[in-house]
């Protein structure tokens, strides 16, 4: 669990309109599915928004590593 103090600290990139739109329609996509069938399997569209997030944010392919590991 993230205190205060390091919320504060925490680095948040400002996605253009057109990331934001992306990354939403993969969000309303698992929705839609998840609203039909809880337990329908979403890790495609995850792993769609995990990639997205990570071009985002400028991740190196080892970058990308090492917080998949965790």
């Amino acid at each position: 669990m993230y205190s205060a103090p390091n919320i504060n600290n925490m680095y948040i990139k400002n996605a253009s309109k057109s990331e934001q739109v992306l990354i939403s329609n993969y969000v309303l996509k698992i929705v839609a599915i998840k609203k039909q069938d809880p337990n329908a399997d979403t890790s495609t569209l995850e792993k769609e928004i995990d990639q997205l997030i990570y071009h985002l944010y400028g991740l190196t392919e080892e970058e990308i590593q090492i917080v998949e590991q965790n």
